[in-house]
């Protein structure tokens, strides 16, 4: 749940805390919209598996965040150095203003363009060449938080104290292993398994660890990591929230920092990677210089700014083409495009012309035409995949025109 557009006269109490019996006054809603510093989720989260439920005192998973050498901070978007990682916070660095920081596992995004660490997950040999049989330099302790080198075969090169060589895959938890999308190729892929030292796609084509440069992580799954713990190694939980509290925080000139609630008619629901991925997906896109911001089909678009909360677009009640995240303000879901950011569309790529390029081209009428693939090519040309009911063609038009041409596959 979230906060959605309100009429502007719509007032609400506000609260000097969250904690406040009373509140301070009311407001009209625009006002503190245009205030607006922070939303917070409050709840009690709990820890599921199976059909099981666990409380953080329970069981204690590793999430992509403990995995991190970077996270970002998602109230100013700064980039943060880990230092140092517990079970649920962590000690960081922020280097333009050289101060250590320590902040809650909830309250930081893992960084899409880290690879991070890999942790030992139990004592394990550092080998001098990526071969079981290879000699033994060192044992290294459970726990251990490694940078790899490279990744080979079914072994991955790391330093280790005043060693360098090579340990097991199996024996290690990486990033790739919370993985939802990888970037590599130039694109992003949906991730379905990893596999070794390869990633295997939704659509089954592998991809090798060493030309990952991007990893989306979901912040609500996690794996466990020790087998201390009541369930088994590897087991994967999901973070679940018994009820979502919803508190924005707006700065108000006659009272500082204020918390209020937004009215339960103002409400809109907000979806999770996690249960848009039980969906069938059929595209996703995104921005290309922040993979926080997206947008997904699936029976519906879906658009994310933050990575984690993605909101339905209603006009798109159960569409299933494709879509493409240019920039901030230019997005395309299938004939139809958007220049304000996804706050409304219009049916841009036009069918008869489409038809008509394609008859003078080809030298035949189109009886049907679908959009199946749409994407952008530097400087500015706008690249579409259709269906004709004949055979599949390749067409392209300058950015902001529909003067189309068939490209070569």
């Amino acid at each position: 749940m979230h906060l959605a557009n309100a009429t502007a006269t719509q007032e609400v109490p506000f609260y000097k805390s969250i904690n406040s019996l009373f509140p301070s006054g009311s407001i009209n809603i625009k006002n503190l919209k245009k205030q607006l510093l922070k939303t917070r989720y409050g709840s009690d989260q709990f820890y599921k598996w199976n059909k099981l439920y666990f409380s953080h005192n329970e069981i204690q998973p590793l999430f992509a965040t403990h995995l991190s050498r970077y996270v970002i901070d998602p109230k100013n978007k700064k980039r943060l150095k880990v230092v140092e990682t517990n079970t649920k916070s962590l000690q960081l660095f922020n280097t333009e203003k050289k101060l250590l920081l320590k902040k809650n596992i909830s309250d930081v995004q893992a960084d899409a363009y880290d690879l991070g660490y890999v942790m030992s997950l139990k004592d394990i040999y550092l080998r001098t060449k990526a071969q079981t049989q290879s000699s033994v330099q060192t044992t290294i302790p459970q726990g251990t938080r490694l940078v790899v080198e490279k990744y080979s075969d079914h072994f991955a090169l790391v330093k280790y104290q005043n060693y360098e060589g090579y340990v097991q895959l199996s024996e290690l938890i990486t990033k790739f292993d919370f993985a939802t999308f990888v970037y590599a190729k130039n694109k992003w892929h949906q991730v379905k398994s990893r596999e070794f030292d390869k990633i295997k796609t939704a659509q089954n084509i592998f991809i090798l660890l060493n030309d990952v440069t991007g990893i989306i992580t979901p912040a609500t799954i996690g794996i466990i990591a020790s087998t201390s713990q009541k369930i088994s190694l590897w087991s994967q939980v999901e973070v679940v929230r018994d009820k979502i509290t919803i508190w924005n925080q707006s700065l108000l000139k006659e009272h500082g920092p204020v918390w209020w609630k937004p009215l339960k008619e103002v409400e809109q629901i907000y979806y999770t990677i996690d249960e848009l991925l039980k969906k069938d997906i059929s595209s996703v896109s995104f921005h290309p210089k922040n993979p926080m911001k997206g947008l997904l089909s699936a029976h519906g678009v879906f658009i994310t700014e933050n990575g984690f909360h993605w909101r339905k677009l209603e006009r798109f009640e159960s569409f299933n083409g494709p879509v493409h995240y240019f920039n901030d303000q230019l997005l395309f879901v299938g004939n139809f495009r958007s220049i304000n950011g996804g706050l409304s569309f219009d049916n841009y790529i036009q069918i008869d012309r489409l038809a008509s390029a394609i008859e003078y081209q080809f030298g035949f009428f189109p009886k049907k035409l679908q959009v199946k693939k749409i994407e952008t090519q530097f400087p500015l040309k706008l690249k579409i995949e259709i269906e004709t009911g004949i055979r599949k063609i390749k067409m392209e038009s300058p950015l902001f025109s529909q003067d189309w041409k068939a490209v070569k596959s």
